[in-house]
């Protein structure tokens, strides 16, 4: 009985269809560590600029309105961020069979082996346009998942601004005013100074993501591709039609938020 137990649960471990994944998450200490660091440092960010920044200030006004855009492109950014980690990028079934009898399959995850797809190491799956695994997301960017990306990269990218701008025009303001000469050089705090570097970092990794994204997107080529000099199977056409692919043939406002799928 046992025997043949064992052979009806071989078979249909080799035969049964692979259930659909509704949570994707990739165990990688590493990511997982990235991961976590990115949220603390857009928490501590906020928290900082509200205690630091916004509070303090007389101007009521002024406080509500920067803080609850920035609040508004922080919610943003982590939603973004969560549906890149927790979305699969574009994983190949490992129990499908090939179109051709004994065609190629990949020697690391036994999935067949599709154009343009590559095998990710950490997540151990072949990925689909696979452009990049990300620690910071803790997962692959491929083609189910660029756009939330592309949005994280956006929305981290503009609340930075936001912040440098909330911390350099009124110093900028002073110095034009001569307030330093008179004063001499004001001396920010140690958690003003968190603020801005935390920000600088945000800035330049996110308007750098962004743009690289973008890149790829308009030219229809992930970084494998462009450092291999190949293109793979021509794209859907103009840089447009590549746009709506990712983000969906009626491109509207709710499509630019971290809410719709690619390609709806």
């Amino acid at each position: 009985l046992s025997v043949v137990t064992n052979h009806i649960l071989e078979h249909c471990r080799h035969k049964a269809p692979e259930q659909p994944r509704h949570v994707w998450f990739v165990c990688d200490i590493l990511g997982i560590v990235c991961a976590a660091a990115t949220w603390a440092l857009v928490l501590s960010a906020a928290g900082v600029l509200l205690c630091a920044l916004l509070l303090p200030t007389r101007d009521v006004a002024y406080g509500v309105a920067h803080g609850t855009l920035f609040h508004l492109l922080a919610f943003l950014a982590l939603a973004a961020h969560a549906r890149t980690m927790l979305t699969d990028p574009g994983s190949v079934p490992v129990d499908t069979e090939p179109s051709t009898p004994g065609g190629p399959r990949c020697p690391l995850c036994g999935a067949v082996q599709l154009a343009r797809a590559q095998h990710c190491l950490v997540c151990g799956r072949c990925i689909r346009r696979m452009h990049h695994h990300c620690p910071w997301v803790n997962n692959c960017v491929g083609e189910d998942n660029r756009k939330y990306f592309l949005l994280f990269s956006l929305y981290t990218a503009l609340a930075a601004l936001h912040v440098l701008l909330l911390l350099c025009v009124p110093a900028l303001r002073s110095y034009a005013r001569g307030e330093w000469d008179r004063h001499g050089v004001p001396s920010p705090g140690g958690s003003l100074v968190f603020l801005f570097l935390v920000a600088l970092k945000g800035f330049f990794l996110g308007s750098v993501s962004f743009a690289i994204q973008m890149h790829a997107i308009c030219t229809d080529r992930n970084a494998i591709e462009q450092r291999q000099r190949e293109r793979g199977r021509p794209g859907p056409g103009s840089a447009w039609m590549n746009w709506k692919a990712v983000f969906g043939h009626r491109l509207s406002s709710p499509h630019l938020l971290p809410l719709h799928a690619p390609g709806q």
